[in-house]
């Protein structure tokens, strides 16, 4: 409608000012070379003002059919953008579905024409890694990285993920040490060399980057006793391999006070030193934890310690169980093994017997054994080393055989050890 108003309005203004230039008086003449041109005034001005209109569609045709071009490359390339992104869509709901070859293709065809490359070839790489495609996989890392070199922290990081999972430790660390020569404290990188470390049992190395980890908060701080208290424990237990107590006092000795108060440490630390019969030095080290810490573990070290005198040892455990009524039952094994050893025969039967019945192992069957000896009981000692083999054998139906009967004065069975007294008769 706009076309034709302006046509009309050019028309009239061409009509009236047609009859105006015809009445102008004059000529032109125009000369090109030794060829002249005459014509009216009026003629040569027509004929300008057609050149000019003919000059103006030209340009305007131009401009429509670069504007055309234009609208149909931006509609070929939205089509062919959806087309790609729908590719890696697909690419990433098959990867979360777990179809790691349809992931892995769809991912590689999108990057052909993506603007995320970077993305795509990164997780057609982890899908390539579950199928244990290792070539293809450095394949891809490789590609990413080509495609946005910048990314290249991104990309070892997941190139170093992907080792440890396929067991390349080696090829992992050394693509760790290289992230960490560039970004010291970068902390992605800092947890997976603790985790590596930690896989390769490579305690000392985990002992020298414990501090850049507490210090840059890489860790919560549960995770991070952990982790220290298992290093410590690696460490300890690697001097106690060479053979070395002194070795393994030093290092226990070089602790911070804080480390060798942590009740963990110290049990990792008896543990070994029980081995190397340092009876006295683990004695002091677990009273303080029985006061204070008490568990069933802490208990069953007590009860490996061989004092040079276990009267007093006994003494002090048996007072703190009378003030202690809900101590765990691994207490009354404890109490039996010491007493044992204290040669109290009468007091290790009682407190055996309350072991048989709260917890029957066989260990507790054979110092059962061993006290009825001593009270100068064969038979019943031998059948008690026969319940006890039963019991390795059969441990369900061992502890079933010792249940004992309704409003039964015995802490074992009245047919086991029908002459059993309670202690102090």
């Amino acid at each position: 409608m706009k076309w034709k108003i302006t046509l009309l309005i050019a028309l009239v203004i061409g009509g009236l000012a047609g009859s105006w230039i015809k009445n102008l008086p004059g000529f032109v003449i125009i000369a090109i070379d030794k060829t002249t041109y005459e014509m009216r005034l009026w003629i040569a001005i027509c004929l300008i003002l057609l050149i000019m209109s003919s000059v103006i569609m030209l340009l305007m045709l131009v401009h429509s059919l670069i504007a055309n071009a234009r609208k149909v490359k931006g509609w070929h390339g939205e089509r062919h953008w959806k087309k790609t992104q729908k590719r890696s869509i697909q690419g990433m709901l098959a990867f979360t579905e777990g179809r790691w070859k349809a992931s892995e293709d769809a991912m590689v065809k999108a990057a052909q024409t993506s603007d995320t490359k970077l993305i795509n070839y990164l997780i057609a790489a982890q899908a390539a890694q579950q199928q244990r495609a290792e070539v293809r996989r450095d394949t891809y890392l490789r590609l990413a990285h080509e495609a946005e070199p910048k990314a290249k922290t991104a990309i070892g990081l997941t190139q170093a993920r992907l080792q440890i999972l396929h067991r390349q430790y080696e090829q992992a660390l050394a693509s760790l040490n290289e992230l960490r020569q560039e970004n010291p404290n970068h902390p992605f990188v800092l947890k997976l060399l603790c985790n590596l470390f930690e896989t390769l049992q490579d305690w000392t190395q985990l002992e020298a980057l414990l501090p850049t980890i507490k210090k840059h908060h890489v860790l919560e701080a549960e995770e991070l006793t952990r982790l220290e208290e298992k290093t410590i424990g690696g460490i300890l237990k690697s001097k106690y391999n060479e053979g070395n107590i002194e070795a393994l006092n030093d290092h226990w000795l070089k602790l911070p006070a804080a480390l060798r108060k942590s009740k963990n440490n110290i049990l990792s630390y008896v543990r070994l030193i029980i081995e190397f019969e340092q009876y006295e030095e683990a004695e002091a080290l677990l009273r303080p934890l029985i006061k204070k810490q008490v568990d069933a573990e802490v208990l069953k070290f007590y009860g490996r310690v061989r004092s040079t005198t276990p009267e007093k040892q006994f003494d002090f455990l048996d007072s703190w169980y009378q003030s202690n009524p809900g101590a765990p039952r691994e207490v009354f094994l404890t109490l039996g093994k010491i007493a044992w050893h204290a040669k109290y025969w009468g007091k290790a039967r009682h407190f055996l017997e309350l072991a048989l019945q709260q917890k029957p192992t066989a260990e507790v069957y054979l110092y059962m054994a061993r006290s009825l000896e001593e009270l100068n009981d064969t038979e019943h000692a031998s059948t008690v080393y026969q319940q006890g083999l039963e019991f390795i054998a059969r441990p369900k139906r061992s502890r079933d055989e010792l249940t004992l009967p309704e409003g039964s004065d015995d802490l074992v069975t009245s047919d086991l050890l029908p002459r059993f007294q309670k202690l102090g008769q």
